[in-house]
């Protein structure tokens, strides 16, 4: 996996992880996608197809990031089994 990243990438995501527990602190920012690249914040989304529209649209390809503004014990994860109500 360490082949996907590029170098940029690895810088901003890096970036971004330095940063998390700050922006998932402000309830503005919390849930939010960002776009970043240079190691700073280019664009602030409520949907990743919003904040990759914008990133291909504007930003050279490979060196930007997109990341969800929210921390590992903040993601819950579940299975629901499919019923039939007859």
């Amino acid at each position: 996996m360490e082949q996907f990243w590029t170098e940029k990438q690895k810088e901003n995501l890096q970036y971004f992880q330095e940063n998390l527990e700050t922006w998932a602190a402000d309830p503005l920012m919390k849930l939010k996608h960002v776009v970043i690249h240079d190691k700073k914040i280019c664009g602030i989304y409520d949907t990743f197809e919003n904040a990759l529209s914008y990133a291909v649209h504007s930003l050279p390809c490979g060196e930007f990031v997109i990341q969800e503004v929210i921390t590992d014990n903040e993601i819950v994860s579940f299975l629901c089994s499919a019923t039939k109500v007859a």
